[in-house]
């Protein structure tokens, strides 16, 4: 890209994204459960249903999510009332040995739930059918008659017409939550300091998020397919071209600057997949010291910031450090560190605004006292 050119390809890179900050799309809200590897298998969505819709669990959130599943039932024309909660089971093996997702048991009903997320509705449902009444007959010998119920908690609430015909219902993720939040709002304003109530604002956010997972609208398909090509051009300029141009820039004023037995050495990379950084380092040391120019786009307050790392750092290094780059840099507010069992010592500034000279200015400050400290003051062994 020559010089010419730029301003032409600027233009239809802040067009490109105009456009982007225009397409109406919505964010999740991260939860609890998108941290961990396994939030949105089947299992443990499943695990945790039964733990909460079991009031005598230490959650102290009582009937909330039965109340709502009871009002979820309800709300389908299935049944008006479950009647008083008697148990939950997860896992609950047949007489062939497949296994049951949810049972949930009443005076009056026995509930078999199948909770699906990513997997076809291809279950042995005629096998839970029959499971279910064979249990409801051996209750029914000595107490009144039980209302059979079979669910299916899927995404969209939709089943297929053999199992409507075979007596199932649908009842989608969002459904369920939005009958189990009326319930808890309650509770929760009644306790709002129990940790469980925390945990489980969490899980139902989790299960809203299910149906949302695979959701895209038709003008993100077509921002896509219509801006691939200049969002690939956009990246290579920013990786490739811009950020190798910083990188240049400070790279000869370092090797300008007359530093004792330096030679700069650069090397590009991304951290957070989309965080441009910069290293700079002597290729006359062997201890892994750099300063890393740092680009940041997930702070708002935050243009950039420079690290400092010392490798091989000890206590005496590090506090002669601190000597070399004196008031003016330590009163600065700073973040330090140390990673790699403590064998590296790291410290670091951000910044608001973006000065290219005066950045370069401040990695040449901050390189003369790591190379003093790595020519002068580091012990020959630890080198």
């Amino acid at each position: 890209m020559t010089s010419v050119q730029a301003p032409y390809h600027l233009k239809r890179f802040k067009a490109l994204i105009d456009k982007f900050r225009a397409l109406d799309f919505t964010e999740e809200e991260l939860n609890l459960f998108d941290i961990g590897t396994r939030g949105h298998f089947e299992n443990p969505t499943t695990e945790l249903l039964s733990f909460f819709l079991n009031s005598a669990n230490h959650h102290g959130l009582g009937h909330s999510f039965f109340r709502g599943l009871e009002s979820a039932i309800a709300k389908k024309n299935i049944l008006s009332s479950l009647g008083a909660f008697e148990s939950v089971e997860t896992e609950v093996v047949t007489q062939n040995g497949k296994r049951i997702d949810l049972l949930v048991e009443t005076d009056t009903a026995l509930i078999v739930i199948e909770c699906k997320i990513y997997h076809h509705q291809n279950n042995p449902f005629d096998e839970y059918t029959a499971f279910g009444n064979e249990r409801i007959s051996k209750k029914t010998q000595h107490s009144a008659p039980k209302t059979l119920i079979k669910l299916v908690l899927c995404l969209d609430g939709n089943v297929s017409v053999d199992l409507v015909v075979g007596g199932w219902h649908g009842i989608s993720y969002n459904e369920l939550v939005q009958h189990i939040e009326i319930e808890l709002s309650q509770t929760m304003f009644n306790n709002p300091y129990n940790k469980w109530t925390l945990f489980a604002r969490e899980f139902l956010l989790h299960l809203k998020g299910l149906n949302t997972m695979t959701a895209i609208n038709k003008d993100e398909i077509s921002f896509l397919t219509e801006n691939l090509n200049e969002f690939a051009q956009l990246s290579d300029y920013i990786y490739n071209n811009l950020m190798h141009k910083i990188g240049t820039r400070i790279s000869s004023d370092l090797n300008a600057s007359d530093l004792e037995n330096f030679e700069c050495k650069v090397k590009h990379a991304k951290w957070y997949d989309y965080e441009p950084v910069i290293k700079f380092t002597n290729l006359n040391w062997t201890t892994g010291s750099d300063i890393v120019l740092w680009m940041k786009a997930s702070d708002n307050d935050v243009s950039h910031k420079i690290n400092l790392h010392i490798g091989k750092q000890s206590d005496e290094l590090t506090e002669k450090f601190k000597d070399l780059i004196g008031d003016s840099w330590l009163n600065l507010d700073n973040k330090i560190w140390y990673e790699t069992n403590n064998t590296l010592w790291g410290i670091s500034w951000a910044f608001e605004t973006f000065d290219l000279d005066d950045l370069s200015a401040k990695i040449i400050e901050l390189m003369r006292h790591l190379n003093d400290l790595e020519l002068k003051y580091r012990p020959a062994s630890a080198e």
